[in-house]
């Protein structure tokens, strides 16, 4: 009997742990070949961007390989970019792939499949604000993540020589995104006297949060925010509430009322979209915002065998409300589909809706704190947490998310293989 095929774009939280799990227990059987593409050879959870940005991750030590990783976990991976997708005939364009100096190393190339999973993930979203994707960082992807990087410590080389020069870093979107990295920055320079950066300090850093609604954190509860805000009034952290941004330039940003807001570096953290590609696939329902419309259980509306699943996806809940672009949303996405796929190749069990559990939201202020609240299970309704308490549940949700691609045990090894070559490896990535 020929095995059937299942294309899974996207390597992110939901794609990734949707491989790994099929992998183990439908892959490795030789029940279902599972191919997972994506343009970049490694992984990095997208919660910690911004600490590959500041330098508190390593790729090297905390990502993860696709090609080893399927090799252990029952799936194939495939490197390249998607362009197109011709449901008709079941087959996916992918782009050619470049070598860093220019020179051709795929051409352009056509994957069939039987089932299709896309898990795409989102961009940021500049509202077409003029100048946003000229002169600012996106942080979305590990590429823009690693790009940050590089401009902090040229910025930090040029503010050791000079005792005089400051360094203003701005950030558009008080989401979670820009406030862990605001928080981030502040515990970089605090760091970085420690390895020869003598002229290094708070005093030498302006980083200016900028958000357009009344409050940071807009999503989360008013106790979190104001939580939040405090103790990122108390690192030094320049907020503008209530700001909206009209223009970037290369100086900085130009708020709505003609004020320049002075940043050497500038990152866009806000808003999210489905990525620009989702335009190319004309023969799926897509959306404004380019996201792909797909129904209770995941399935592409009125198209045969192509699901998608994560921060691509327009999945309504209930009447007007959808499900949010967060990783746990993505995580619980797979973990469904998972089991639907599993049913379906044993024949014991129909399909079951997906249904969304809000388990809460923690947000990391480096070492300084952490707050969010718990929700869920736990209690009825929903309580506070910060300090330590809050910090030890944050990492639970990277262990949590390892335990998806590897397994519980196999989760726990790698977790303490990496604590113990930090051991060994600097505080921070300085190249």
């Amino acid at each position: 009997m020929t095995v059937k095929r299942m294309v899974i774009v996207g390597g992110g939280a939901g794609g990734l742990a949707l491989a790994s799990k099929l992998g183990r227990k439908l892959g490795k059987r030789k029940k279902l070949d599972i191919c997972l593409i994506d343009k970049s050879p490694i992984h990095i959870w997208k919660p910690k961007l911004h600490e590959v940005a500041v330098g508190a991750v390593d790729r090297s030590l905390d990502g993860l390989l696709y090609r080893d990783h399927g090799l252990k976990n029952g799936y194939r991976f495939m490197r390249g970019e998607v362009t197109g997708c011709d449901v008709e005939a079941n087959k996916l364009q992918l782009a050619p792939v470049f070598a860093e100096d220019g020179e051709l190393l795929l051409a352009e190339r056509e994957v069939s499949y039987d089932y299709l999973v896309f898990a795409l993930g989102s961009v940021s979203n500049t509202f077409g604000t003029p100048g946003a994707l000229d002169n600012c960082i996106l942080l979305d992807n590990l590429h823009n993540a690693e790009l940050f990087h590089q401009k902090l410590l040229d910025a930090l080389l040029q503010l050791s020589e000079s005792e005089d020069k400051k360094l203003g870093i701005g950030i558009v979107g008080a989401g979670a995104t820009g406030v862990e990295l605001a928080a981030e920055l502040f515990h970089v320079i605090d760091t970085v006297n420690e390895f020869g950066y003598q002229n290094v300090s708070d005093g030498h850093l302006d980083v200016h949060l900028i958000e357009a609604s009344p409050k940071i954190l807009p999503q989360l509860p008013e106790r979190i925010s104001a939580r939040a805000q405090s103790l990122l009034d108390r690192i030094g952290v320049k907020l503008h509430i209530g700001v909206h941004v009209k223009e970037v330039t290369k100086e900085g940003f130009i708020t709505h009322d003609d004020n320049l807001i002075p940043s050497d570096i500038k990152v866009w953290a806000a808003g999210v979209q489905g990525p620009e590609v989702c335009k190319n696939f004309t023969q799926l329902p897509i959306t404004k915002r380019n996201q792909i419309q797909v129904d209770e259980f995941m399935r592409v509306k009125d198209v045969e065998n192509v699901y998608a699943i994560g921060d691509c996806v327009e999945l309504e809940l209930e009447e007007g409300k959808f499900a949010p672009p967060r990783a746990q949303a993505a995580d619980q996405m797979a973990h469904q589909l998972y089991k639907n796929f599993v049913g379906k190749f044993s024949g014991r069990r129909a399909e079951k809706a997906f249904e969304y559990r809000d388990y809460g939201s923690l947000v990391s202020l480096s070492r300084f704190s952490a707050v969010g609240n718990l929700m869920g299970n736990l209690r009825s309704g929903q309580f506070f947490v910060e300090g330590h308490v809050a910090r030890l549940m944050y990492m639970s949700l990277y262990q949590r998310h390892l335990s998806s691609l590897f397994g519980y045990f196999s989760a726990l090894i790698y977790r303490m293989a990496q604590k113990l070559l930090r051991w060994q490896r600097p505080k921070l990535k300085l190249h």
